[in-house]
């Protein structure tokens, strides 16, 4: 990791995808700067999976092309019901604007992509396992206090803090721009990543994405790279989210593509779904993104 500066023009929280795009972005017209994240590297574990043509369109802008990351066509999305069978289906296929209409992805894969591309682009430097610890708004701009794994801080001038630190943003939280409304639509999912698909006895593969729209449990489940193939249940109100968690749970739920129980578990996480939004997305110097 080469050392922290004492003053730059923009510093960016947060290396995931987002914060990687616009640092592509930036340099791509001759602005430089820093990006810091306290993870040590990048996780290694799936997490979002699906892009629209217009984040694909972006990514182009950030330096990626087809051959920079795998992803899967989706020609269509269908809607299911247990009662009824198909009950509505929405064609995806083609391309807008050059670019596929849906596509999934594996986002450690995209995520080295960026940062591969950053990298030979130059203008911005990453350093891992640092963290903002605070930041306030001067008359040049933003001072930013970072933190590093050994407790070390170091005090940054920027003429711009641009937070691409998730939806739990402690730069958001410490601006007052707190999420509003929407609490009527939390919702906690359990996300079960399965891969090495075609070595299990698995039902039928998945080539499109479903919505299982059963009034007792609603399932997504999509297909993604790497013979691997993501379902989302949705939990019901009395149930114990770490219980759901165990593997002979996770089984049971599976059942109806693994009859054999072999699916060979990536990942599983339970998400709280909302929907919110920040009162405004920029205060001073300092921008929310992502």
């Amino acid at each position: 990791m080469n050392s922290l500066p004492k003053a730059c023009e923009v510093l960016i929280v947060g290396a995931g995808p987002v914060g990687m795009a616009m640092a592509n972005l930036l340099a791509r017209q001759g602005v430089s700067g820093i990006v810091v994240d306290r993870a040590a590297k990048i996780f290694e574990q799936p997490r979002a999976i699906a892009l629209d043509n217009e984040a694909l369109r972006i990514l182009q802008w950030a330096g990626l092309d087809d051959s920079s990351f795998e992803r899967i066509g989706i020609a269509s999305v269908q809607f299911k019901s247990p009662l009824f069978g198909e009950v509505g289906r929405a064609n995806a296929a083609g391309v807008i604007d050059c670019h596929p209409k849906l596509v999934t992805f594996f986002q450690p894969e995209l995520e080295e992509a960026l940062h591969n591309r950053l990298r030979q682009r130059g203008g911005f430097n990453l350093h891992r396992g640092i963290s903002l610890s605070h930041s306030k708004q001067n008359q040049d701009g933003v001072e930013a206090c970072l933190s590093d794994k050994e407790g070390n801080q170091h005090l940054i001038q920027c003429q711009y803090l641009i937070a691409a630190d998730g939806a739990n943003s402690s730069v958001r939280k410490s601006l007052g721009l707190d999420f509003k409304g929407g609490k009527k639509y939390d919702e906690d999912w359990l996300i079960v990543d399965v891969k090495d698909i075609r070595k299990s006895k698995i039902n039928q593969p998945q080539d499109h994405i479903e919505f299982i729209c059963d009034p007792k449990r609603a399932v997504p489940h999509m297909p993604a790279p790497g013979d691997r193939e993501r379902w989302e249940f949705k939990l019901r109100n009395n149930e114990d989210p770490d219980k759901l968690m165990e593997d002979k749970n996770i089984n049971k739920l599976l059942e109806p593509w693994f009859p054999h129980h072999d699916a060979n578990i990536e990942r599983k996480a339970v998400y709280r779904f909302q929907a919110k939004t920040a009162p405004r997305f920029s205060k001073g110097s300092t921008f929310l993104i992502g």
